[in-house]
């Protein structure tokens, strides 16, 4: 980085710094051990803001195949728009036309004319036509406990299909869309998009990215939300919480609800129950109801992906998840018994959020997918255990400035059912190789 830019990178940090000074003391009071209070208004006022199902789940890639070429774009406004094309149209019987048989599903992997889009996560396919109110019909399915990874809509044989890649199911509905629109939204001057190869797979994900990818580094001011906001979202009986004053950490108690924060690592840890839940209940709608309740204020978080009981909810920044430390700009949720009519839950989050972007000039090559699995494979990968692989942004605390956090591109590979960023993963099999 040259000199003069950061005279300026440091002179705009400081300007922010110095706007942002009385909020953030704010913010840091109130994070701080306060009195108990019983009925406050605090505990009683409705939570403005609330994030809305539809942003939360929303698909994070969009794959566009035309002209013999498959494409990616990470765009959340393209994908928005794309999905709410897909809201808007009509729909035939939904029918399952593969079952778990590779070979048929294998057929359903390349199109003329259409689109996919690809959540990281399997995603209810129940749920996702719930939360935007598709009219899907199933009559002669079952689909509550039916997955998926991947929205394929067929321009050319007006079909739309939900492919589970784990099972080599596919469900299959003919669809009304408006064709041209969608294709004026894809092809709209100025929207980029990264080329990527067909049919190579790896753990359900039959693209890589063909070429090196370049992207921007990112500098974001930090903020400490208050702990009131997370006791408020969190409690199911916010009139009676008692504040216990004696442990080192501030907590909060309701009956069987309790919620810790660590004041050092910015953490929030909280235990309570899900109760009154009904058959139409699942993992996802019981877990946005405490998401939905931390507002806007907390950056904007989407539906990552999800083991058997836990669902992990990151930040995005232009597309991407952010991984970091202490659950910072992440929210996790672990659900006890979701088939159970009252099941245990517990989540784990941050005070910690990013808020405001300070601008930056400085980028970073990130090789191809083909050249990344050719290294991890080098150094003694086995390539059964890689599970998925994306690209992601690293939260770097700045130690000469605790207000600010760099944000670095960086590979990140699912491996052995764990996140590792590319350097994590290459120094953990260099070990296993001395071991």
């Amino acid at each position: 980085m040259k000199i003069t830019e950061k005279i300026v990178r440091f002179g705009l940090i400081f300007l922010v710094l110095l706007s942002l000074y009385f909020s953030v003391s704010i913010w840091l009071s109130s994070s701080k051990k306060e009195q108990p209070i019983k009925n406050d208004s605090q505990l009683t006022t409705a939570v403005v803001n609330e994030r809305v199902d539809t942003d939360v789940f929303l698909p994070l890639r969009l794959i566009r195949m035309q002209d013999g070429k498959s494409e990616m774009n990470t765009s959340e406004n393209l994908i928005t728009n794309i999905q709410n094309e897909i809201k808007h149209s009509s729909f035939g019987n939904l029918m399952q036309t593969v079952v778990g048989d590779s070979e048929q599903f294998e057929k359903n992997l390349s199109m003329e004319q259409g689109f996919e889009l690809l959540y990281e996560g399997p995603f209810l396919l129940s749920e996702y036509i719930s939360v935007y109110n598709l009219g899907l019909k199933s009559a002669d399915i079952s689909i509550d406990d039916s997955y998926f990874t991947c929205i394929q809509v067929d321009l050319t044989h007006n079909k739309i299909r939900f492919l589970d890649f784990n099972r080599k199911d596919v469900y299959e509905a003919s669809i009304t869309i408006d064709t041209e629109k969608v294709l004026t939204l894809m092809n709209k001057v100025g929207i980029q998009y990264s080329q990527i190869s067909e049919q190579q797979a790896v753990a359900g994900k039959h693209y890589y990215l063909s070429e090196d990818l370049k992207m921007k580094k990112y500098s974001y001011i930090l903020a400490s939300q208050p702990v009131t906001k997370f006791r408020n979202a969190f409690f199911a009986n916010v009139e009676d919480i008692q504040t216990n004053e004696d442990s080192k950490d501030l907590s909060y108690t309701s009956g069987s609800e309790r919620l810790t924060a660590d004041e050092k690592l910015g953490t929030i840890h909280f235990n309570g129950e899900l109760v009154s839940r009904t058959a139409k209940d699942n993992i996802y709608s019981d877990s946005f109801k405490y998401i939905k309740k931390l507002g806007t204020n907390m950056g904007n978080i989407r539906y990552f992906d999800r083991t058997d009981a836990e669902i992990n909810y990151r930040t995005f920044v232009e597309g991407f998840p952010v991984f970091s430390e202490n659950d910072k700009g992440q929210v996790r949720i672990t659900i006890g018994n979701d088939k159970a009519e009252k099941s245990t839950v517990v989540i784990e989050t941050s005070v910690d959020t990013i808020q405001v972007p300070i601008p930056s000039e400085e980028e970073v090559v990130l090789k191809s997918t083909e050249s990344l699995l050719e290294q991890l494979i080098a150094n003694g990968a086995n390539s059964e255990k890689i599970n998925s692989m994306v690209i992601g942004y690293t939260w770097h605390k700045i130690e000469e400035i605790t207000q600010v956090v760099d944000l670095t591109p960086e590979w990140y590979i699912r491996y052995d059912n764990k996140w590792y960023p590319e350097r994590e993963l290459l120094e953990k099999l260099a070990n296993l190789e001395v071991e």
